[in-house]
Order: structure tokens, then sequence, then C-alpha cells
């Protein structure tokens, strides 16, 4: 019985699922928060005025996008690999041709594709963005908008202007005033702007911005909102980048399970020996069973 049991025990571990779905998942996930955190350039104010620098910092994220691709691709092509080796057996070189093919094409028409279409309509970053990202920079940026727009509760004196600018000067507070009215809450404004158009939609707020804040003096606050701008526009791509990595993991996953394992002449040889020694031990144990005489 003993024999029985150990031999139910193996056949149990070989009939275990290898499903590495979540180490797959939790090293996808590090390998994208190191890419925000390290890998990503970062868009300064100073790049955006200057269409040489940019170009520089264009190119180097296009780079970067690329080795994320690449690094997340091995990931998932060594895992599933060491699954569909475990499931199957054989050596890595009879594995890796289904496995790579199973990963590499929807990877390279999904994940490609979707960078590919973030890059070209940036706005579709929306849907996490203006929702997820919202979230995690509306305080902060509520307070930049503050100190740079103009407040309907707050006094604004005029009487150091000439008498032709009263009336422009007028104009313009109630203009600052109908854009906080119909905002209602001025870090709303923030799911208006994106690191495309950025520098224009500064200079839309430059007349509606408090006197003392159009000058020089609004450089930090512009680098900070840029920040605030950045981190949003981060977190909604970063969002497409782990809902797409999710799907691919199905997809793959239901590729692999479709394949057929490729089985060599050797290991046909050495399952039909352990096939032939499991019958044998149980056709041994079956005889001592029926030759055991029970005395009354």
């Amino acid at each position: 019985m003993a024999k029985i049991n150990s031999q139910n025990s193996s056949t149990s571990k070989k009939n275990k699922s290898q499903d590495n779905s979540i180490l797959t998942i939790l090293l996808s996930l590090v390998v994208i928060i190191l890419y925000y955190m390290f890998l990503k350039p970062v868009l300064k104010v100073d790049i955006m005025g200057d269409l040489n620098k940019f170009a520089k910092f264009s190119k180097q994220k296009y780079i970067m996008m690329i080795v994320l691709f690449v690094i997340l691709f091995l990931i998932h092509m060594i895992v599933n690999l060491l699954g569909f080796q475990n499931k199957c057996g054989g050596s890595i070189g009879e594995n890796i041709g289904k496995v790579f093919v199973s990963t590499f094409v929807p990877w390279l028409l999904i994940f490609g594709g979707l960078m590919l279409v973030l890059i070209i309509f940036p706005g579709f970053k929306g849907a996490f963005s203006n929702v997820i990202g919202y979230y995690a920079v509306y305080r902060a940026s509520n307070t930049i908008l503050v100190k740079l727009l103009g407040n309907a509760q707050v006094d604004r004196t005029i009487e150091n202007t000439q008498e032709t600018d009263k009336e422009d000067a007028h104009l313009l507070e109630k203009a600052s005033d109908a854009v906080l009215k119909l905002v209602g809450n001025t870090s709303i404004m923030i799911n208006q702007i994106t690191p495309e158009n950025f520098e224009n939609m500064w200079k839309m707020m430059i007349p509606v911005m408090k006197p003392e804040m159009r000058g020089t003096a609004n450089a930090p606050l512009k680098c900070e909102l840029l920040e605030q701008v950045l981190l949003r526009d981060n977190i909604g791509e970063c969002c497409w980048y782990i809902y797409t990595m999710l799907l691919l993991i199905v997809v793959v996953k239901t590729m692999l399970m479709k394949q057929e394992c490729v089985t060599s002449l050797s290991q046909v040889k050495e399952h039909a020996s352990e096939y032939d020694t499991q019958q044998s031990m149980k056709d041994d144990q079956e005889k001592k069973d029926k030759s055991v005489v029970y005395k009354g």
C-alpha cells in the first residue's frame, strides 16, 4: 500500500498545473514601476522650449519604451517556457519554438500596438489619467492653480492702473472669475492639460493669472504644475500597460494550452519504461493481495 501511495503522489505531482501567472504579474509590476522611476526620461520646462533638446528627449523616450517592451517580453517568455517545459518535459530547445511563437506574436500585435496607439493618439491615456490620475494629483494641482489664477473672493485693486487700462483689467477680472465659476474647482482644470498641450495651455492662462504671477515669478509654479501633469499622464499610461499585460497573460496561456507537447523518441521510450514498471508493480501487488489466505 505504501508503494501505491507513493506512486499516486508522484502522479499527482506530474499532473499538477504549472501556472506561474502570479509570478509573471509580480515581476511585470516590478519592471513597470522601475521603468517609471529610473528608465523613462523626465520632461522639463527648458526641454519644451528647445527643439534640439526636445528631439533628443523624444528619441530617448522611444528607446526606453522599446527597452520596456523587450524586458517584459523576456520575462513572460522565460516564465512561459519553464511552465511549458514542466508540463511537457523535454529540453528547452525542443519547446522554445512553440513557446516563442505563442508569446511573441500576441505581444508584438497587442502590446506593441498599444504603445504605437498611445504615441499617435495620447488622448487615449485619458481613460485612466482623467480618473485615477486625477485623484492622485488633484490636491497638489489645485493648490498650484489657486496660487496662479485669480479668485472671485479675493479683492483685486486696480486703482493704480490708468483710465484706459481699467476697462481691460475689469474684463480680465471677469474672465478669471468666470473660469473659476465654470470649473468650480481649479483642480479639474488639470484634466485639460497634457504634456502635449502644456505650453499652449500655459499661454492661455497668462491673461487670467494674478498680476504678480504673470512674470518670472511663476517659473517655480510652472515647473510644479508640469510635474503634476506628467504624473497624471504617467498614471494613465501605466494603467494601460498593466491592463494590457493582464490581457496578454490570458491570451498567451490560452494559446499555450492548445499547443501539443513535443515528444522525442527517447521520451517515448522513457515514458513506456515508466509505464511498464508501474504496471508490473501493480500486477505484483494484486498477486500478493490474492495470495493472502484468511483463516476463520
